[in-house]
């Protein structure tokens, strides 16, 4: 089990509320819209609403599994044994890492195109994961602090920016229901790249004081995440025609009438959504190789940045945010649900004996 955490290192239950969102609400607030109206047009609201829902059964259950002072990595060990809960911990290593790539290299992108369209593209992606790094330095409590200011200020910034309240058509959320049950479905699945990041709860569950009365803060920001979601679907649903945003990159951005000012504000919910990402990765490998979180960090930081190289183009990143995406769908629906009857199963049968 993982060593005992200092008290004066863990943070209250309710700061769980700000890691959660942060991280749930990300640059892909920016993109989302345009993949699902594709698939769904007007009724991607729905889609939102029953990935949520799934979101909070996952959240029940793996806090149903944690136990005082332990991580997803503990889980794996105490169910599978130390060798198989080993190379299955690497794989959280990994995961979390793609997660930190993937969102860099989005930001990275939209930065380009929005605001410095002429800066080399590694430049950028060097600068703010050194940044990052910085942050991830001074601890999760450190990490946490930037994660409460950067939902206070961003988010309503974000909801009470200059929209083009005048110009939207209601009507054009009509009619309900208007595709099939697989086209929802698929459009579902894509939505739940936009509330991955949660799973940072599963390595920070030891910081954090009396944690199982956090599991209520956990679902109530995964209810502003829905809401922010909704809102930014809704709106642009409402301005532009579904044939046009189906080919807007950007509809946020587009809609805002704030780019430049927007999408800095909006640095400061990625700092801390990077922030919290890497510190997962770099405590996974601390637990898991037996290694410094120090060392961890810089290798991780350093793989990440050459990584980020090599995603540049468009299609580049799209394909590496769909690939992220279904690893995260089957990973939190399939492979989490999974875990939790093994792990019944298996501390059923250890009681009996």
């Amino acid at each position: 089990m993982q060593e005992q955490t200092m008290m004066t290192r863990r943070i209250p239950p309710f700061l769980t509320f700000y890691i959660v969102t942060v991280m749930q609400v990300g640059v892909g607030v920016f993109t989302f819209q345009r993949p699902i109206v594709k698939i769904v047009g007007q009724d991607g609201w729905m889609a939102i609403i029953i990935s949520a829902l799934m979101l909070h059964i996952v959240i029940w259950l793996v806090y149903q599994m944690l136990q005082e002072n332990e991580t997803i990595i503990d889980i794996q060990t105490r169910v599978f044994g130390k060798i198989l809960g080993s190379l299955l911990s690497v794989y959280w290593i990994v995961y979390y890492s793609l997660f930190v790539l993937v969102i860099l290299v989005s930001y990275v992108e939209i930065l380009r195109v929005w605001l410095f369209p002429e800066v080399y593209h590694g430049f950028l992606s060097f600068l703010l994961l050194a940044l990052v790094y910085l942050f991830v330095g001074g601890g999760l409590r450190m990490v946490t602090g930037v994660s409460v200011l950067s939902v206070l200020l961003a988010i309503p910034f974000l909801v009470f920016s200059r929209f083009p309240y005048g110009q939207m058509q209601l009507g054009s959320l009509l009619p309900i229901w208007d595709h099939s049950i697989m086209d929802i479905w698929l459009a579902t699945q894509m939505m739940t790249f936009q509330f991955l990041g949660f799973e940072v709860l599963f390595m920070a569950y030891p910081f954090i004081k009396e944690a199982q009365r956090s599991q209520k803060w956990a679902h109530f920001s995964v209810i502003l995440s829905v809401m922010v979601y909704l809102f930014s679907f809704i709106l642009p649903v409402l301005f532009f025609h579904e044939d046009h945003l189906s080919t807007i990159i950007w509809p946020t951005i587009s809609l805002w009438r704030m780019e430049y000012l927007g999408v800095s504000i909006w640095f400061m919910i990625l700092v801390p959504n990077l922030a919290l990402g890497l510190w997962a990765a770099s405590r996974a490998a601390k637990q898991t190789v037996k290694i410094s979180q120090r060392r961890s960090l810089q290798g991780i930081t350093v793989l990440i940045i050459t990584a980020a190289f090599f995603f540049v183009t468009r299609w580049e990143i799209e394909s590496l945010s769909s690939f992220t995406g279904n690893v995260g769908f089957y990973t939190v629906f399939v492979y989490l649900p999974l875990l939790y009857l093994i792990e019944m199963i298996v501390s059923r049968r250890r009681r009996s004996r």
